[in-house]
């Protein structure tokens, strides 16, 4: 063989490749409908951390809902449901959806902590955590479709006396941290599950 054509066989071979994985990359990403049905947050939290983040946890999970790209915000013209589930389906299938889920948000942490700091007088450390559990059911079934977990935590020296703007902007950059890490658990789940989903074998035609 010549060299000629062993080097034209090597960039063949990697020009083949590249476009191997560049369709991959552009392959098209199933797409969904999620829909926020409530915000619960466990028993045991203390309610003033509570009134701070569940309305966050909201107006993140409809930003996240209404933004992702895999996400469709809305079901203009979609049966109902429970009363036509089929219809539904079909309407589904019809805008190229691979399902839809009532979103069920579950705060299971959300901690504020002032600890004072004894190497530095005067000042104190803010700790802002938060933590979510998001399960989807599907519509119209009502099955378990996923579950999505997201944390956020942020700590900053701050003086003697709280400045409550910026407390409240802790707040807001935990909890987006939580929602987006929540919602990309989610999305990972449902790509693993439509990847490792059998497929159906083909029904036997009557004779």
């Amino acid at each position: 063989m010549k060299i000629g054509q062993t080097v034209s066989g090597l960039v063949l071979g990697a020009f083949a490749l590249v476009a191997s994985l560049a369709s991959a990359a552009d392959a098209p990403k199933d797409r969904y409908y999620f829909e926020l049905k409530s915000i619960t947050a466990k028993a045991e939290l203390k309610p003033e951390a509570v009134k701070m983040a569940t309305p966050r946890v909201l107006a993140e999970a409809k930003k996240a809902f209404e933004h992702h790209p895999q996400l469709v915000a809305k079901l203009d013209g979609a049966p109902d449901p429970k009363a036509d589930p089929d219809g539904y389906r079909a309407f589904l299938a019809k805008g190229k959806l691979k399902d839809a889920y009532l979103v069920n948000v579950e705060i299971t942490d959300a901690t504020e902590l002032l600890t004072p700091m004894p190497d530095k007088p005067g000042s104190q450390q803010l700790e802002i955590r938060i933590a979510l559990r998001m399960l989807g059911s599907h519509i119209p079934d009502d099955t378990l479709g996923f579950t999505g977990h997201g944390k956020g935590k942020i700590q900053q020296e701050i003086g003697l006396k709280v400045n409550e703007h910026d407390r409240q902007d802790t707040w807001d950059q935990v909890t987006e941290l939580a929602v987006s890490a929540a919602v990309k658990t989610a999305m990972e789940e449902l790509e693993l599950a439509a990847k490792t989903k059998p497929k159906q074998k083909p029904k036997p035609k009557a004779h």
